[in-house]
C-alpha cells in the first residue's frame, strides 16, 4: 500500500490498513458525492432560514459525532480522533510558550488551548460541546499569537517539548471497543463529522468550522522557524505547504470545502509536527 516518507509511521500504518477495508472502497465515494449535494442544498437554506445559532446546534453535532464514535468507528479511527483532540492544544501551548511564564490550566473541559482534555466517555463529549470548541482552537491560537514574542523566545521554545498526550485519559476508547460494530475507518468517520456540521450547524457556526485551517499555516511558519537550518526537516515540512484553506488566501468558500482535508492535511500535519517536536526536538541556536 502507499506509504509516504514525509508523514509518521503511525499515520502511514493507519492509512495503509484502511485502504483494504470495504468502507474505504465502497462507501467513501458515495459519501463524497452525497456531501457535494448536501452542501449545495444546505448552505442556501441556512443563508435564508438559519443564519445564527438557535442553541441546539452544538448538541446535535456532538450527539451525531458521539454516536458514530461509540457504535460505528473502528478502534484505529477512534484512537486517531482522540489523539488529535488531545495533541492539537498541546501544540498550540508549545508555540505560545514564554520563558519564565508557567502554563496555567483554565480547568475548562475539552475547550480552550489551556483546557483539560481527559475524555472519559462520549457523554462528556456532548456535554462539553467538543466539536465546535475544537474548531475554535484554531481561531484562539491566531488571536493569541505574537510574532515578536515568539521570535524573542525562539531558543527557549527550541529547548522544550510539547506535553505528552498520554497524560490525558482516553477511557472513551474502551467504550468504543465494547460497543462498536467496527464498520468505519478514519476517512469515513471524519467525513461524517464534517457532514454533521454541515447539516446541523447554523450558517455562522458552519462557516467558522469549515474555515478553521488558519492555525495550520501559523503552525507551519513556527515549525519552519524552529527548524531553520535543518534541511531534512524543512524538506518534510514543504509537503504541507498547500495553497488552499487560508494558506493562499484567508477565506475559503464553504461550497468548495473538502472533508478529506481535515484528515489528510490537518490531522496528519499535527501528527507530523508533534512527532518531530517530541522525538527530534530542534537544537537551540548558538548565542
Amino acid at each position: 500500500m502507499h506509504r509516504f516518507p514525509y508523514i509518521t509511521d503511525y499515520a502511514n500504518d493507519v492509512f495503509a490498513r484502511e485502504q483494504k477495508q470495504w468502507d474505504f472502497v465502497v462507501l467513501r465515494p458515495i459519501l463524497l458525492v452525497a456531501y457535494f449535494f448536501v452542501r449545495c442544498v444546505s448552505f442556501p437554506l441556512k443563508f435564508v432560514f438559519h443564519r445564527w445559532p438557535l442553541g441546539f446546534e452544538a448538541w446535535l453535532i456532538d450527539k451525531w459525532m458521539a454516536l458514530g464514535l461509540k457504535y460505528v468507528a473502528r478502534p484505529e479511527a477512534a484512537e486517531l480522533f482522540m489523539r488529535h483532540v488531545q495533541i492539537e492544544p498541546l501544540l498550540y501551548r508549545h508555540v505560545l510558550s514564554r520563558r519564565g511564564v508557567p502554563h496555567e490550566s483554565t480547568g475548562e473541559r475539552l475547550n480552550g488551548i489551556d483546557g483539560v482534555y481527559d475524555v472519559e466517555d462520549t457523554r462528556m463529549l456532548v456535554k462539553n460541546r467538543l466539536t465546535i470548541g475544537h474548531d475554535l482552537l484554531s481561531y484562539e491560537v491566531v488571536d493569541r499569537f505574537d510574532k515578536e514574542a515568539f521570535l524573542a523566545n525562539l531558543d527557549y521554545i527550541r529547548s522544550i517539548r510539547p506535553g505528552d498526550h498520554e497524560q490525558y485519559s482516553k477511557a472513551v476508547l474502551e467504550e468504543n471497543r465494547r460497543h462498536s460494530w467496527r464498520l468505519l475507518g478514519p476517512t469515513n468517520i471524519v467525513m461524517l463529522v464534517v457532514m454533521g456540521i454541515t447539516l446541523f450547524g447554523d450558517l455562522r457556526t458552519t462557516i467558522t468550522a469549515l474555515n478553521s485551517f488558519g492555525s495550520d499555516s501559523l503552525l507551519l511558519w513556527c515549525m519552519k522557524q524552529l527548524y531553520a537550518g535543518n534541511e531534512r526537516v524543512q524538506i518534510d515540512l514543504d509537503f504541507f505547504m498547500q495553497e488552499v484553506s487560508n494558506r493562499g488566501h484567508y477565506n475559503s468558500s464553504a461550497f468548495f470545502s473538502n472533508p478529506s482535508q481535515y484528515l489528510y492535511y490537518h490531522i496528519v500535519f499535527d501528527e507530523v509536527v508533534y512527532d518531530l517536536l517530541r522525538t527530534n526536538p530542534p537544537v537551540p541556536a548558538e548565542p
